[in-house]
């Protein structure tokens, strides 16, 4: 009987490490999974801070272009405000084409995204990076905007999101 004692007892104790085994692999699993969450959530939620700010600039953009057009095809507009309003027209497709070339090339520099915003008070550069942004990479980011632009340095605002 002793030996019948002897493999239960054996028993129960593997069975309680399975047990705690599996436990432990759980909880493990639970707080990774969670981790891993987090950070595609982080993610997505920049990914939708550029996304939506893009589209919001677009949409903007659109408003302002079909006013202007609205002037400049206008029978009532003088030659002066159909000017004035091809001029403007043309500034801002020349600033969305600068914008564009920006951000494209800071991403060429490896940056996850970038997004430019011109307007007559200088130039914002909103990128997304995993590491903190230095203050190399934002001179380089910089030296992009003064190329495409013209823009002093002073007038240009680089951040991270």
């Amino acid at each position: 009987m002793s030996d019948v004692k002897r493999q239960t007892a054996i028993i129960a104790v593997l069975i309680m490490l399975i047990a705690v085994a599996g436990w432990a692999a759980k909880r493990f699993n639970d707080s990774a999974y969670l981790t891993t969450i987090g950070k595609n959530a982080e993610k997505l939620e920049a990914t939708n801070y550029f996304a939506e700010s893009r589209i919001t600039r677009q949409q903007e953009r659109s408003v302002v272009k079909q006013e202007l057009e609205k002037i400049i095809n206008s029978q009532e507009a003088t030659k002066s405000a159909k000017e004035a309003a091809t001029t403007k027209l043309m500034q801002l497709n020349d600033r969305a084409l600068k914008e564009s070339k920006i951000e494209t090339l800071i991403k060429e520099k490896g940056f996850e995204d970038a997004l430019c915003f011109i307007d007559d008070n200088g130039v914002e550069v909103c990128v997304r990076a995993d590491n903190p942004l230095t203050s190399e990479e934002a001179n380089q980011i910089k030296d992009i905007i003064v190329k495409t632009t013209g823009i002093s340095p002073s007038r240009i605002t680089v951040r991270q999101k």
